[in-house]
């Protein structure tokens, strides 16, 4: 099995949608979004984790979602705890609004579309050296790793972004500026 290194192409790993049930090979997840994928590995019993899931949830909503694929990884067993965790309510602070609503939004068909992916592990996948959750993984849209479990901080995703991007867009850095920050006042 490879290792998780920066700068290569993500290990390739199977993954179950807890909604459908359906499997899904996480590069071609990440392939077929055209985005950066921030994808987090949680447990429902770790505390920290509760916080980061949250916080996927609040940023996703802020609409990064149309810049950036989220995709949360549950590595518990048992599928109950999983959805009774996603599903409990929580007040989410977006922009100054607050709201309650689940933890992480699931497509019930009442209009609260979901922007984070949720998919479950059967197993803590190796290449990606998991010693603790949450641990989050920062992937291209080719497939490569440009963050893996470094102290990972939601301020750093519009660097990230602006760093990594080719200059052959020059309005995708204002573009993404605009998503990421508010206007400020004159």
């Amino acid at each position: 099995m490879s290792l998780c290194v920066l700068n290569e192409p993500a290990p390739d790993m199977r993954l179950t949608d807890l909604e459908t049930g359906e499997q899904k090979q996480l590069l071609d997840l990440v392939e077929s979004s055209g985005k950066y994928t921030i994808l987090t590995f949680y447990a429902t019993w770790s505390k920290a984790s509760e916080r980061e899931v949250e916080t996927m949830e609040i940023f996703s909503k802020d609409r990064h979602n149309k810049l950036l694929n989220f995709v949360l990884v549950n590595l518990d067993q048992n599928i109950g705890d999983t959805f009774a965790f996603l599903d409990t309510i929580v007040e989410h602070k977006i922009g100054d609004e607050a709201i309650k609503g689940p933890r992480v939004c699931r497509y019930y068909g009442n209009g609260n579309e979901p922007t984070v992916l949720h998919y479950g592990a059967a197993e803590v996948p190796e290449p990606y050296g998991l010693q603790s959750v949450p641990h989050t993984v920062v992937i291209d849209p080719q497939g490569i790793v440009l963050r893996n479990g470094d102290n990972f901080h939601w301020d750093d995703i519009a660097a990230l972004l602006r760093h990594r991007q080719e200059e052959t867009d020059p309005t995708y850095f204002k573009n993404i500026m605009s998503w990421m920050l508010p206007p400020i006042a004159t």
